[in-house]
């Protein structure tokens, strides 16, 4: 979610504030996979915390500032941070009304005080990181004794990632072992069905009918929310860390 430091992602430039538009009410644009991520997010920051109302929370690699939107809205002070400055403009743009601290920056050299925030969160970015230990230890000296670590990543399942502007992607076990060199107290969630997200994304007379389908069917149950599938393989997983310094 636009936070590379070799080059800053394009999608912003070519699509816009895209991700507001997959939360929309669009039958096409919207994206209940994605929507899922973000509030399967959330789910586990206020399972471990309860309340977010005046949580500080950082929301690293932000992007147009939707998930830092979605923790705003239960009471959160939020500050959030992308490395593409086109993803930071949409994002205040998006989100005038919430007053969240949106600043162009780096993973590796977050522009904040040690011990400032109370949860950190970041949704989908690890996987574009080429120093992935620089990026922990700088969320470990930003985020207080005893708070909380929320990251998502991809489940890896191909010898080289299908997406292209991923540097690397974990089995779980391997996942397991990134995440524990620098926080040992961690819980682990999976979720998100292979088998529905190739339904989804299939064609059907050139036409993504499963995806408007489930898209609609959202509104009401989304098929990727929550982390009691009965499916056996899953696309995505989350590290929720308790941290002590």
């Amino acid at each position: 979610m636009g936070i590379k430091i070799n080059k800053e992602f394009q999608k912003y430039k070519t699509r816009g504030a895209y991700h507001w538009e997959q939360i929309g009410i669009h039958p096409i644009k919207r994206n209940s996979f994605v929507i899922a991520r973000y509030k399967n997010m959330l789910r586990l920051a206020k399972s471990e915390c309860g309340n977010l109302n005046k949580k500080k929370v950082l929301d690293i690699g932000c992007g147009d500032g939707v998930l830092s939107y979605f923790f705003a809205k239960e009471g959160a002070i939020v500050s959030g941070i992308d490395y593409s400055d086109i993803a930071i403009e949409f994002a205040k743009e998006k989100t005038k009304s919430f007053h969240i601290d949106f600043r162009q920056g780096s993973a590796y050299e977050l522009p904040f005080e040690d011990n400032s925030f109370d949860i950190v969160i970041s949704s989908d970015v690890i996987e574009h990181l080429e120093d992935v230990p620089k990026y922990l230890s700088e969320i470990n000296r930003v985020v207080k004794n005893n708070g909380i670590v929320v990251i998502s990543t991809p489940i890896k399942y191909t010898e080289y990632p299908l997406d292209k502007e991923h540097i690397i992607e974990w089995f779980q076990d391997e996942y397991k072992k990134v995440i524990e060199q620098k926080f040992k107290n961690t819980k682990y969630y999976y979720s998100h069905p292979l088998a529905l997200e190739e339904i989804y994304q299939a064609k059907y007379f050139n036409k993504q009918w499963a995806r408007v389908i489930m898209n609609i069917i959202s509104f009401v149950y989304n098929p990727f929310y929550g982390f009691n599938s009965r499916f056996k393989y899953l696309m995505l997983q989350y590290s929720v860390s308790k941290v002590s310094k």
